[in-house]
């Protein structure tokens, strides 16, 4: 299981501290109980180069349950950090091809590929849950794409925005996979509708953590 929380750390900073990592203990996402710190293990991450990090977990005192704490730069499931899968993602809804991306991002095609699929199909409904949120922090406009992924990156702008007005820096990327509580390209549209109503700016409900995903 895992949580996604807001880490003040870039990369390399974060890399460089290793286990040594202040990682938050937040209430458990089941129950509510208080958590305390509980060991960790080792994944991959790919932004300019494949590393691996550290990944502290949690267990509750109160239900058992453990929780990986993953740092909003990681997406569950994903070796690649989310900055760069959201940049792919970008060209993607700009009419990038597939090839042509896997080059600017030094990705395979292939992965790309699985990447701007899943993205198509969850799109038009992550766009209306991160607008939804936006809208109750106060943003507003009349001027927004009818194309479904152009939507989608509006709405990735929009809680960009307002969030940089809430609480200051943060990449919009980044700020949607925490929102989301990694679920920004989930394997299916109904794991997004599970969690939407519980979304916070701090954690969701906890999702499946495979460590050396694809």
């Amino acid at each position: 299981m895992a949580i996604v929380w807001l880490c003040a750390l870039d990369v390399s900073e974060y890399i460089e501290l290793g286990r040594d990592i202040e990682a938050p203990c937040p209430e458990c996402p089941l129950c509510s109980g208080p958590t305390g710190p509980w060991h960790g293990y080792e994944r991959h991450l790919r932004d300019d180069r494949d590393r691996l990090i550290w990944i502290a977990r949690i267990r509750c005192r109160q239900c058992a349950v453990t929780q990986a704490l993953l740092p909003w730069f990681v997406l569950p499931w994903r070796w690649d950090a989310v900055d760069v899968i959201g940049r792919a993602l970008e060209m993607a809804a700009n009419k990038v091809g597939v090839r042509r991306i896997a080059v600017a991002v030094g990705r395979p095609e292939t992965t790309v590929r699985e990447w701007v699929r899943r993205f198509r199909v969850i799109a038009e409904t992550l766009a209306a849950a991160i607008l939804a949120l936006a809208v109750s922090w106060g943003w507003s406009s009349w001027e927004l794409p009818t194309a479904t992924q152009s939507r989608c990156l509006a709405a990735v702008k929009a809680i960009g925005d307002e969030w940089r007005r809430r609480y200051g820096a943060g990449r919009p990327w980044r700020i949607t996979n925490l929102i989301t509580g990694g679920r920004m390209l989930p394997s299916n549209i109904a794991s997004l509708l599970a969690a939407s109503t519980a979304w916070s700016w701090m954690t969701s409900k906890s999702i499946e953590e495979v460590p050396n995903g694809p």
